[in-house]
């Protein structure tokens, strides 16, 4: 067989139609059978607190800034900083998304919060208290 026809063949394996209530079923973030941490569930719930009082702006990275903290920092720390408030900021509307569609309590939501959450605290250990959240 041709490397063409083994092509051809993934291809077609491919367009296989999938209904769309198994499509549903897939694409739904898989619960977690005993919830998300204590401290993860705080941080969750700090989190969307903040966003939906404006305080963190889901497109402003500077939103997440404490400026007085972070206005102390040299030129390349802040710049650094910066980045690194860019970043978070990604993570944090996916994570606002799910929260928006219901998924509260799911694997992939507990990983995200998880994550961002070391993430901060790794970063202000080196910079001090530097973001909101």
């Amino acid at each position: 067989m041709t490397d063409e026809e083994v092509k051809n063949r993934i291809l077609e394996k491919a367009a296989v139609e999938i209904s769309p209530h198994t499509q549903e079923v897939l694409n739904k973030p898989l619960a977690h059978p005993d919830g998300i941490d204590e401290a993860d569930r705080v941080f969750l719930r700090t989190l969307v607190e903040k966003i939906e009082k404006s305080e963190i702006k889901l497109f402003q990275p500077g939103s997440l800034l404490n400026h007085p903290a972070y206005d102390k920092l040299d030129e390349q720390a802040q710049g650094k900083a910066d980045i690194d408030a860019f970043n978070l900021l990604s993570a944090i509307r996916d994570i606002y998304r799910l929260w928006q569609t219901g998924e509260r309590e799911t694997y992939q939501i507990e990983n995200l919060v998880h994550r961002i959450r070391l993430t901060k605290e790794r970063l202000e250990a080196a910079g001090g208290d530097i973001y909101v959240i």
